[in-house]
């Protein structure tokens, strides 16, 4: 599916505009965005352990807010939940969605050389696990995930590794989740960022036996069948790597009965999505993510309900049979 503008922003992303390091757009909307309530708060035991939260202006009225947790991008090696010198970066994005009804948490994490495989993927799991009990303000029932870039690769790991994501208190209530221009497959053709994931992962062998794709390959059908619904995201100018990439990350995903659709966000390049919301021009994706987290949050949890309720039907009925059944392949769902 592709997007291209939205009825408050009509035409074509305006990206050039949109990705100046000067953020003309988001300057010229800096009141607005300052003006949704933000608090700051540690979530774990080192200085960067530190994430915002923005809160919705007025409650809903069916109740708490989902929370949309949002894990920036940076290359592994740079990024913050609120960007200096603007501090106008990532606070756009988490002031686009309180704004519209969600309450947003926006995450620091520890960053290359401080960091090695899988500790990116741990501070996922600790930020998630920290809202969910200390953010009473929102639905800890219904929470989606949107990672981008760097981020959406620590976000994917952590999903991907059953130690990881079945061990802790998000299981079972994550109701959906973007990953938006990941690297999902780590090549040498970008030798930059090769030498850096190298570093975080070990070596060579490591970062091909440990970026996502790899990961996804590796990982039980059970335990995808058991993962929230995937929206994969994938600018209209991004990097023939990254988009190649997610691509092949979904095709497997769905092939091993993983949910995921794709979108394909015209006009945008790898920043500009993230930097266009509160901004006026480019944000038809955020809408139509405001529309899904809205829309679909009661549905989707009712449906991961639901299927919970046959895994451990199914579990108990394979104890009630003979033995041999044991031998029997799982089943695998198909989208």
């Amino acid at each position: 599916m592709s997007y291209a503008a939205d009825s408050k922003s009509p035409g074509r992303p305006r990206t050039k505009e949109i990705i100046d390091p000067t953020y003309p757009l988001l300057e010229a909307n800096r009141s607005a965005i300052e003006s949704v309530r933000r608090e700051t708060f540690t979530y774990g035991s080192s200085d960067v352990h530190s994430l915002d939260v923005y809160y919705p202006p007025l409650p809903g009225s069916d109740g708490l807010p989902p929370i949309l947790i949002f894990f920036y991008g940076g290359g592994l090696v740079r990024g913050s939940r609120s960007s200096p010198p603007s501090n106008l970066v990532h606070n756009n994005l988490g002031a686009f969605f309180a704004s519209r009804g969600i309450l947003v948490v926006i995450p620091d994490y520890r960053l290359v050389p401080g960091i090695t495989f899988p500790q990116g993927s741990e501070d996922v799991r600790d930020a998630i696990e920290w809202t969910i009990e200390n953010v009473a303000e929102g639905d800890s029932n219904h929470i989606f995930l949107l990672g981008h870039s760097a981020g959406g690769l620590h976000l994917a790991s952590y999903l991907l590794l059953p130690s990881l994501y079945r061990s802790s208190s998000a299981f079972g209530r994550v109701c959906g989740t973007i990953l938006m221009g990941v690297p999902c497959e780590i090549l040498p053709s970008r030798p930059q960022f090769y030498a850096i994931a190298q570093h975080y992962y070990g070596s060579a062998k490591k970062v091909a036996a440990n970026h996502p794709l790899s990961l996804l390959r590796q990982t039980d059908d059970s335990h995808i069948c058991s993962l929230p619904p995937v929206r994969n995201v994938v600018a209209g100018s991004e990097p023939r790597a990254i988009s190649t990439s997610m691509r092949t990350f979904a095709r497997e995903y769905r092939k091993r009965g993983g949910t995921v659709d794709e979108f394909v966000l015209e006009g945008h390049d790898h920043l500009s999505p993230i930097l266009a919301l509160s901004s006026g021009s480019g944000e038809d994706w955020g809408y139509d993510v405001v529309r899904w987290i809205m829309g679909g949050a009661d549905e989707t949890a009712d449906t991961m309900d639901q299927s919970h309720h046959e895994e451990r039907a199914v579990a108990e009925s394979i104890n009630d049979l003979p033995k041999v059944a044991s031998d029997l392949p799982s089943p695998v769902t198909t989208h």
